[in-house]
């Protein structure tokens, strides 16, 4: 079925001949028409007459010599001029327009069709008898409409196409219509037939793609009707052959009376064709197929039927769009909502490649195939990294011939978007022979970059008897042109087995494949940004860890260093201090032991009161009774340290130096949430009230109170001694499950009145949480004369005296029981006061940017070194000032 049109010769020159030779006319520059019409051809500004060809005689009444040079308004009225021109000026005419008889008559006794088109700079003008007693001529429209009738509620494609052969029959009159359907490699098959009876079926047969030239199926995109009078005739050659303007033979892209290609003509007559139509099926911009009107006789179509069938074709051509977009909306919503599932189960797998084999069947069902192989790297799939990565189910290649052929596929899959589809393997890929009974058709998809892993449907060699209309291969012969492709001349079915090719794959089949790799590629790349982000985080972490933990030691030491200087003071012989160290050093150590034990959230009062007491159990009567409640890492610490003074002191003064001793202590929550705590010595020796304050009454009075904010009282009663302490909520940690909550109570600082100050003396503020560290600075700031300020030991505290206190220059710890002290560096900067800043922590590590360069102070320090800063400091500002 030859629909070439072509003037199907090669010159003796060319030493080669082969199908694509075909491809290589110029079909649209004939240089002649059907000699049943006429043409003019027109100077777009002037309307002078530059070609003719054609009855111009019968059809236009004048002689093509006569019309040559003439003028367009010359051949019509007036009227009819000014009409033609605003159909120039209101279209591009770069297809055919249609005028229909009595406009543009140019004999009153012979009425003609004419349409008009632009080709370069020129206008086309074509005519043509109209025949007025055609019964379709009165209404096409409702022609048209009948012709379309029932379409939509066909049953399936096939139905489609045959009611649309049948009513192309009935209307047009041919003896034989069919609907041609190109295949995915350019060749035809005969969808669906209407034909009379004498005549032999063409059903199902198939054609070779070199029948209709990559040229000629250009043209059927660019017109919809293509007609052929007959098989014999004699072309009616244009005149002059090149137009005299450009020099260029015409364009007849658009022309429907361009001639037809000999060899074509020949085509036919082999067929036993005497006339035919073909009328393009354009789906999506695309040339789905043809509507191929075949007759035995000549047979010549007037205009207005061929505009019938000319519409009749676009919007059938419509139908098979919408009925094709609805089967693959349908399909994609259904591989939509497979692929949902298999994205929904993939996300409860950290291994993406083991969830996915897991899930082999869905993606089977996916996808129809009959095998499926994954080939996973390893990165992020390293639970299914067996067999070079491969695993398989169904009817799959080798593990091996997998590798190979995704390694073939590594250096292609880019050029193909990720999804490489065909059904045909091993046309492309040599290798692919040796499976092509279960994988000529591949389906690959990539699902990640480097290295590479993919996915695989296989379908297998579905081997099938394509019926062709002759011998698909075109014999070579001598003619009068030289060697050149001829035209078959048998037609007979001719049966040919077809191998190594699968069943074809879908549109919706590579959609589905497309929307599966981004949704995994999706799931890939959000995992490689969360494990990056976890890293980030992890480190993070650490270094939080690593500052915290750096802070806490140096505080330790800081605490131990206070603990030395203020044990000496109160040390009346190298023994009594070096015990006395070595006790307050293991309390300490036991209360840090605590901490870990609850990593750092707190520590409970009743575990903190029995260790210290443990050691006394079984000797004395001692009494401990409490409800359960938990302290934070620092009022532990504190409380610890309080209760090894008094332990120590019952034990060589009071109610632990006699056997007759007794010791009450207990706790409640009162009625404010705070803690009460109570200590009470009976049986021991008299108590005298003592003349100073040793390191221990200091530890337990002040050193709470700073700690805690809370306060403590020493009663020595001559029956034994009595210790009340009360400690804030804030102090109280309330464990709710598995969090940890921490009310905190507002500190009201009081703030040093104006009167007491010495404006003599230097004012230092001293923002500090450590009591040990505020007793060594408080003693070094005494010693220097110096008026201190504070101490501060929370940050609103710290804040308020800042703000309006009086003071020549300062010292910042920079995390206050969790924090930071910056807002305090700020208002000391504000209003021009040096500071120094104090701190456990590598300063680099958390100082901001707007105070990088601030003096700091590592902990632990002593006295002598913060003087020596403090008057860095205050010498600095002085000659800043002068």
């Amino acid at each position: 079925m030859h629909w070439g049109n072509t003037l199907n010769f090669v010159s003796q020159q060319v030493p080669a001949v082969d199908l694509t030779n075909c491809d290589r006319e110029a079909i649209h520059i004939p240089g002649a028409i059907l000699p049943h019409g006429a043409m003019l051809v027109l100077d777009e500004d002037s309307l002078e007459v530059l070609q003719v060809a054609g009855d111009t005689v019968g059809l236009i009444g004048h002689e093509q010599s006569a019309l040559l040079g003439k003028r367009l308004t010359d051949l019509i009225a007036g009227e009819q001029v000014d009409r033609f021109r605003a159909i120039l000026g209101g279209s591009d005419l770069v297809k055919a327009r249609h005028l229909l008889d009595p406009f543009m008559r140019m004999r009153p006794d012979r009425p003609v069709d004419l349409s008009v088109h632009r080709s370069a700079r020129a206008l086309v003008l074509e005519f043509e008898d109209a025949d007025l007693t055609d019964p379709h001529v009165i209404d096409p429209l409702a022609t048209v409409q009948g012709m379309l009738d029932g379409l939509d509620r066909s049953e399936n494609l096939h139905a489609l196409c045959q009611m649309a052969a049948e009513n192309v029959r009935r209307v047009a009159g041919y003896d034989r219509v069919m609907v041609y359907r190109f295949q995915h490699d350019d060749s035809g098959w005969v969808f669906a037939e209407a034909k009379i009876d004498q005549l032999e079926p063409f059903l199902d047969l198939h054609y070779p793609a070199s029948d209709i030239p990559g040229q000629a199926r250009a043209m059927y995109l660019q017109s919809w009707i293509r007609l052929i009078t007959g098989v014999d005739y004699e072309p009616a050659r244009l005149v002059p052959q090149l137009h005299p303007r450009t020099g260029e033979p015409l364009d007849m892209s658009h022309a429907t009376l361009r001639d037809v290609s000999p060899i074509h003509l020949e085509y036919l007559r082999n067929m036993g064709v005497g006339a035919s139509m073909s009328i393009s099926i354009i789906v999506e911009g695309k040339l789905w197929g043809l509507i191929a009107c075949h007759h035995s006789s000549p047979r010549r179509l007037p205009r207005h039927l061929r505009a019938i069938c000319e519409l009749f074709g676009a919007m059938f051509s419509l139908q098979l769009e919408a009925r094709e977009r609805a089967a693959q909306l349908e399909a994609r919503l259904a591989s939509r909502r497979t692929l949902h599932d298999i994205i929904t189960t993939l996300s409860e797998w950290h291994d993406y490649g083991a969830g996915l084999f897991h899930q082999a069947g869905t993606l089977l069902d996916y996808i129809d195939a009959n095998g499926l192989a994954l080939r996973v790297s390893g990165q992020g799939g390293v639970a299914i990294k067996v067999n070079n990565g491969v695993n398989r189910t169904g009817n799959t290649p080798s593990d091996e011939q997998i590798a190979d052929l995704t390694d073939w596929l590594a250096a292609r899959i880019d050029g193909c978007g990720g999804v490489f589809v065909t059904d045909r393997l091993s046309e492309l890929w040599a290798p692919g022979e040796a499976f092509a009974d279960i994988g000529s058709g591949l389906l690959a998809l990539s699902i990640s970059v480097e290295p590479r892993d993919f996915i695989l449907w296989f379908r297998p060699e579905a081997i099938e008897t394509v019926r062709w209309a002759g011998d698909p291969a075109k014999p070579v012969e001598p003619s009068e042109y030289g060697e050149r492709l001829t035209p078959r001349k048998s037609f007979d079915a001719w049966a040919q087995e077809v191998r190594h090719r699968s069943a074809p794959w879908s549109t919706s089949d590579g959609d589905a494949a497309a929307d599966l790799r981004v949704s995994l590629l999706d799931i890939v790349l959000r995992r490689i940004d969360a494990a990056a982000r976890e890293r980030e985080r992890v480190l993070d972490h650490e270094r939080l860890l690593m500052n915290e933990l750096d802070h806490r030691v140096k505080n330790t030491l800081a605490n131990i260093q206070a603990l030395v200087a203020q044990t000496s003071r109160s040390a009346t012989s190298l023994a009594d201090f070096t015990l006395g160290l070595e006790r307050r050093i293991r309390a300490m150590s036991k209360a840090h032991g605590l901490l870990t034990e609850g990593r750092w959230t707190g520590a409970s009062v009743v575990d903190i009161v029995s260790q210290e007491l443990a050691q006394h159990e079984g000797m004395q009567a001692i009494s401990i009774n409490g409800p359960a409640v938990m302290l934070t890492a620092k009022a532990s610490l504190a409380l610890s340290l309080a209760l090894h003074e008094l332990a120590t002191n019952a034990a060589k003064y009071g109610a632990l130096s006699v056997a007759e001793g007794a010791i009450e202590v207990s706790w409640e929550r009162g009625a404010s949430g705070d803690l009460e705590f109570e200590w009470i010595e009976r049986g021991g020796p008299r108590v005298e009230l003592p003349t100073r304050r040793g390191f221990g009454s200091t530890l337990i009075e002040r050193a709470l109170a700073f700690e805690t904010g809370g306060e403590a009282r020493l009663n020595f009663r001559p029956s034994g001694l009595e210790c009340r302490i009360a400690m804030p909520v804030s102090t109280i940690v309330e464990t709710v499950g598995k969090k940890i909550r921490q009310p905190v109570q507002p500190f009201a600082p009081e703030e040093p009145s104006p009167a007491n100050q010495d404006a003599a003396a230097k004012r230092i503020l001293l923002v500090e949480d450590s009591a040990m560290v505020i007793f060594t600075l408080e003693a070094m700031i005494g010693q220097m004369g110096w008026k201190l300020i504070g101490p501060a030991t929370r940050l609103d505290q710290a804040l308020a005296l800042a703000k309006s206190a009086p003071v020549d220059a300062a010292l910042l710890d920079i995390n206050l029981d969790g924090q930071m002290s910056w807002p305090v560096a700020t208002v000391l900067r504000e209003r021009g006061i040096p500071f120094v800043f104090t701190t456990g922590y590598d300063g680099s590590t958390v100082m901001p940017e707007e105070f990088s360069g601030s003096p700091v102070l590592g902990k632990p320090f002593s006295g002598e070194e913060a003087a020596a800063c403090l008057h860095r400091l205050l010498d600095s500002d002085q000659n800043v000032e002068a």
